[in-house]
């Protein structure tokens, strides 16, 4: 395991590292320092992986939804009720839609697929730290399929709030764009939820995308 020095000026996130095949491990403790973030540990399995994640706390745990001893989403689900303020980035090889119903399921804050760049690993770690959602654009292409027969579950403010925020605005950034408070973006967002039966935003997004309700905004979908 390598660990960093969490003072340096440039290593503001704290991130804890579960993965158990030691090349890609190896490979993220060399990785993640050099791209800025403060590396405080790394673990083998579901076991190690939850103990050293509630003994240290920190911002962002980035975990291998695939472990030997257990599912990595099952790991997030203990982090999100024990830990709360850590957020979990969920990692992985390959994808279908069981595996983003289980992440989405999990309370993690963001699904990266592994062929993906260091840069979008990143990107999902720091948007994860920060308090908002980031789905892989691998991952949301998959979940993207052909508007049905013009039908909407949500309305054309509502899909165009949450296409905003999947561009990777904020919920003010928004409320300046459209014009509106904070508030009433707030409020769409709910009504979002609540239209489409997600459990939450990134849910929300990910189900807006695959009923072609949003459109999928470039290379990342993040939500904040």
């Amino acid at each position: 395991m390598i660990v960093t020095d969490s003072t340096s000026a440039n290593a503001q996130v704290r991130v804890v590292v579960v993965e158990d095949h030691p090349p890609v491990r190896q490979g993220l403790e060399l990785l993640l320092p050099r791209q800025g973030f403060a590396l405080i540990g790394s673990a083998s399995s579901c076991g190690e992986g939850a103990r050293m994640i509630l003994a240290r706390r920190p911002d962002v745990a980035l975990v291998d939804i695939h472990l030997g001893d257990g599912s990595g989403t099952d790991l997030a689900k203990t982090v999100a009720a024990a830990a709360p303020g850590t957020a979990i980035v969920l990692y992985t090889a390959s994808i279908n839609r069981a595996v983003i119903e289980d992440a989405v399921n999990s309370g993690a804050r963001a699904l990266v697929l592994k062929t993906s760049p260091v840069e979008h690993l990143a990107d999902a770690i720091r948007a994860a730290a920060a308090g908002r959602n980031y789905v892989d654009a691998s991952v949301a292409s998959m979940a993207v399929r052909s508007r049905a027969n013009g039908v909407r579950s949500i309305s054309r403010r509502e899909a165009q709030i949450l296409g905003l925020l999947a561009g990777g605005l904020t919920t003010e950034q928004v409320a300046v764009k459209l014009f509106l408070s904070p508030e009433t973006v707030k409020t769409h967002v709910r009504n979002a939820i609540r239209n489409l039966g997600a459990r939450g935003r990134l849910h929300a997004v990910i189900l807006a995308l695959t009923n072609g309700e949003i459109d999928l905004p470039g290379d990342v979908v993040t939500t904040g």
